[in-house]
């Protein structure tokens, strides 16, 4: 069941939570304009199974949270999710899945003492500045034209091995829609991107264990983002799934189970 968590400057996030508050936190931070129903369900629930309190929720300015009409960056993200997992009172696990990687690095690096391991998903470390670009004209008037729009892109990233099934696309993007949906907030989210001072060349100072997941087929972030990834914190694991693009599939949960579970420093056997 979801629930709205309430900040310290009166926004909210909506997240859901799966198995027993007493077992040891994770968290995961979905990507670009995406919402807590990007992280599939079924691998919420096996990590759950796993002894884990798992948590998805949807970033400030997408599905039911908060918007933020005023300009931040990621650095403000990685601070809503340091509010987050205080309210829960222990370090966590975090998992990011392409910007929300990139808020799950800042994350780390910031607020050290509160995460405990992270699993790095088709994501990026940024090394150089860039402008800022003022919000884009909305391609959509109405709930038709979003769902032709939103299916196209989301379609457009999946790798060959791994193709949405029939259904389960078209249901995922009426939910997005269902559940709240804005433009402006998408734009936002790219700015706070763009906007974000690099951090790369501090990623030496994460200390914790570190799973790196990166399709072969990513189109949007290319391998050798991970790879990149993989280079700078020298103690990281690297996962290079082959037929795989911008995508967490739910046929892929033993992958992505295997990952999280390492993040968490579990070896591979036990789990």
């Amino acid at each position: 069941m979801e629930k709205m968590l309430s900040l310290a400057d009166g926004r909210s996030l909506c997240l859901e939570e799966f198995g027993n508050s007493a077992d040891p936190l994770m968290i995961h931070i979905e990507g670009h304009g995406a919402q807590l129903v990007s992280v599939p369900e079924s691998y919420c629930q096996r990590l759950a199974g796993a002894g884990f309190y798992v948590i998805r929720f949807d970033n400030r300015d997408v599905g039911r949270s908060s918007r933020t009409p005023y300009p931040y960056d990621l650095r403000d993200m990685a601070a809503d999710v340091a509010a987050m997992i205080r309210y829960y009172g222990q370090a966590a696990v975090v998992t990011g899945r392409s910007m929300g990687g990139a808020i799950a690095q800042l994350l780390a690096l910031d607020y050290p003492q509160l995460v405990c391991g992270l699993g790095l998903f088709f994501t990026y470390a940024k090394n150089s500045s860039q402008l800022v670009k003022p919000v884009r004209e909305v391609p959509f008037s109405n709930r038709d034209q979003f769902l032709a729009w939103h299916f196209r892109q989301i379609s457009e990233i999946a790798g060959s091995k791994y193709p949405w099934e029939e259904k389960q696309l078209p249901d995922l993007v009426a939910g997005c829609w269902q559940r709240g949906f804005s433009w402006e907030g998408l734009e936002r989210q790219r700015q706070a991107m763009e906007r974000t001072v690099p951090w790369a060349q501090r990623l030496g100072e994460i200390n914790v264990p570190v799973s790196i997941v990166h399709g072969e087929e990513d189109p949007v972030i290319p391998p050798a983002a991970g790879k990149e990834l993989h280079r700078l914190i020298k103690h990281s694991r690297l996962h290079l799934v082959p037929g795989m693009g911008h995508q967490q599939p739910a046929a892929a949960n033993d992958l992505f189970i295997k990952a999280t579970l390492e993040a968490a420093g579990i070896p591979a056997a036990s789990g």
